[in-house]
C-alpha cells in the first residue's frame, strides 16, 4: 500500500474510538505495573528514599511547573485555532500557527525539567526513575476519559496534539519517544556521574536534543524550502522534514560544545567532539522516523560522548 506524505497541520484521524480499545488503556496498565515495580524495587533496594520529603516534594514542583507550561500552550493554540465540539484543535497545513510548536515546549521542559535538581538531592538511579515516572504521570493524565471530562487537561492535550500525529498521538509520545528517551537519559546521567564524574555533560546533551530539535520544525517550517520525507515508526505514512530545520541541529550542537568545553578533560577530547558530534547528531536527527528522532538522537549523543571522554 502506497504511503500518504502528511504535511504538518494536516488533519490524520480521530478520537471516535472507544478509549478501553486504544493504547489509552494500556498506558494506564503499563504507568501502574511501573509504579508497583519501582515501589518494590525501592523498598527492598533503598528504602530511606522514601524519607527524603525534600526530593517527592520538588519532584512535585517540576510536574506542577511542566502542567502549567502544557496549560499555556494550549491557551496559545485555543487562540489561534479552532476547536471541534469535543475541544480539540482543528488546523490546516496552510495555517500559519501548528500544534508542532507548543509541542516542542512541552517536551523540552518533559526532558529538562527532571535534570534541574539541587545538589543536595539524592543520587542514584533509583531518584531518577521516580522523577521519570511523575514526567509520564503527566502524560497519562491527558487519557482520553480524563482530558474529555475537564478543560483543564484537555487544553494541556492540545498543546502537544499535532494533527497529523492522529489518532495516535500519545502513543507515539509515550511508546516512541519520552519512555525510551527518558530510560535513556537515566542510565546515561548515571553513567556521566559515575564513571565520567560529569553529569553537566550529561545535561548538555539534553540540551543539545531538546533545541535542536525543537527549533527545526519552525525554522523548518517558515525557511525550509528544500524538503524530504521520513516514515513514522509504524511505517505507514511519511513526513516531511527540511534542510535548514536539520541545520539547527547541527549550530545547536556546536553550541552545546563550546558552551561545555570546559568540562572537557583535555583539548584533545573537545577538538574530537567538535569534529565528530555536530554532523553526527544532524545525521542521527535527519534519518530518524518521525516522532522517534529525540531518544535516537539521544542515544546517539551519550555514546558517541561517552566514548570520546571515555577513550581520549
Amino acid at each position: 500500500m502506497e504511503q500518504k506524505v502528511l504535511m504538518p497541520g494536516e488533519v490524520a484521524g480521530n478520537y471516535d474510538e472507544k478509549w478501553t480499545k486504544t493504547f489509552d488503556l494500556q498506558f494506564l496498565i503499563l504507568w501502574l505495573v511501573l509504579f508497583v515495580l519501582l515501589l518494590i524495587w525501592t523498598i527492598v533496594a533503598d528504602p530511606h528514599l522514601f524519607e527524603a520529603r525534600r526530593f517527592f516534594m520538588m519532584t512535585g514542583v517540576k510536574l506542577f511547573v511542566m502542567m502549567m507550561l502544557a496549560l499555556g500552550g494550549g491557551l496559545l493554540c485555543r487562540h489561534y485555532c479552532h476547536v471541534d465540539a469535543k475541544g480539540d484543535i482543528m488546523t490546516s497545513k496552510n495555517g500559519w500557527f501548528k500544534v508542532n510548536y507548543t509541542r516542542k515546549i512541552q517536551h523540552f521542559a518533559a526532558y529538562l525539567v527532571p535534570l534541574l535538581s539541587p545538589p543536595t538531592e539524592p543520587l542514584g538511579i533509583l531518584p531518577h526513575l521516580w522523577e521519570s515516572l511523575f514526567v509520564l504521570l503527566m502524560f497519562l493524565i491527558l487519557i482520553k476519559p480524563i482530558r474529555e471530562r475537564s478543560t483543564f487537561f484537555m487544553l494541556q492535550f492540545n498543546s502537544l496534539d499535532r494533527v497529523e500525529d492522529r489518532p495516535n498521538t500519545l502513543k507515539w509520545i509515550v511508546l516512541g519517544n519520552m519512555l525510551p528517551g527518558l530510560l535513556i537519559i537515566t542510565i546515561f546521567k548515571q553513567v556521566f556521574e559515575t564513571y565520567l564524574g560529569l553529569p553537566l555533560l550529561a545535561a548538555g546533551v539534553v540540551f543539545t536534543v531538546a533545541i535542536g530539535d525543537g527549533l527545526a520544525e519552525p525554522v523548518g517550517t517558515y525557511l525550509g524550502k528544500k524538503k524530504y520525507v521520513v516514515p513514522s515508526w509504524n511505517m505507514k505514512n511519511r513526513y516531511v522534514r527540511s534542510y535548514a530545520g536539520s541545520a539547527c541541529v547541527y549550530i545547536c550542537a556546536l553550541l552545546f560544545l563550546v558552551l561545555y568545553r570546559g568540562q572537557f578533560a583535555s583539548p584533545q577530547e573537545f577538538w574530537t567532539a567538535v569534529v565528530v558530534f555536530p554532523p553526527v547528531m544532524t545525521f542521527a536527527e535527519a534519518f530518524s522516523p518521525h516522532s522517534m528522532d529525540t531518544p535516537i538522537m539521544m542515544l546517539v549523543g551519550f555514546s558517541l560522548l561517552f566514548g570520546i571522554c571515555a577513550v581520549l
